[in-house]
């Protein structure tokens, strides 16, 4: 099954797919709930899809590949978004009318969109009301971070909305995960769960930080 699903994903996705897609009698998409849930369990949040004991050393072992492909690949890359698209089901998709911005695309979009003035006061913001994984976010900030450096990415401030929680967790995941493994920050994070049309207060917070550089700059 593992080798299957792995047929028609990229290549840095594959070993996370491979990890994940054998969940003896767990679906592909039960294994991924899994393991967002076990990521952000292992940060200190409540469990939010706990995972059964006879598969919590193969969830375990999918954190670590995970850890060793963000480490690997340029920063902030969508690695989870086409891991998700391998493993869920594809009615669920169209459901929910997911079909993920491939990464060059994303870059390129990032690139092409210009900054804020670099004059204005406050955080600079860029906001996704239908995030999907994150990838318009991570594409930007890595534009950032390649144009202009870590300091830059602490004068910004990125959110991201999804009515799918499987989504809303995704882009929290690879924002957060980039910002440990390359050792740097983004000035704010705020990650919610929920109708963008609906009252703030209806959303659920899935994921909110701030950058200890960014109070050192504003100070």
């Amino acid at each position: 099954m593992a080798n299957k699903l792995s047929q028609n994903v990229p290549s840095y996705a594959k070993p996370l797919v491979d990890a994940l897609g054998d969940g003896y009698r767990y679906s592909p998409g039960e294994m991924f709930r899994y393991f967002l849930s076990a990521v952000m369990e292992v940060w200190g949040f409540e469990p939010w899809y706990p995972t059964p004991a006879e598969v919590r050393a193969r969830v375990i072992d999918s954190i670590s590949c995970y850890d060793n492909l963000v480490a690997k690949e340029e920063p902030f890359m969508d690695i989870l978004g086409a891991v998700y698209a391998a493993l869920s089901s594809k009615g669920g998709k169209q459901l929910l009318g997911q079909y993920f911005t491939p990464w060059n695309l994303a870059l390129m979009m990032a690139r092409l969109n210009p900054d804020p003035n670099p004059e204005q006061q406050g955080l600079k913001v860029l906001a996704d009301p239908a995030c999907g994984s994150g990838v318009l976010l991570l594409a930007k900030a890595n534009q950032i971070l390649e144009s202009h450096g870590p300091v830059e990415l602490c004068k910004w401030k990125f959110y991201g909305c999804d009515l799918d929680a499987i989504c809303a967790r995704v882009t929290a995941i690879q924002l957060a995960a980039n910002c440990a493994v390359h050792r740097v920050e983004i000035g704010e994070i705020l990650i919610v769960q929920g109708n963008t049309l609906a009252k703030s207060e209806s959303k659920q917070v899935i994921l909110h930080a701030s950058s200890p550089q960014r109070l050192a700059l504003a100070s």
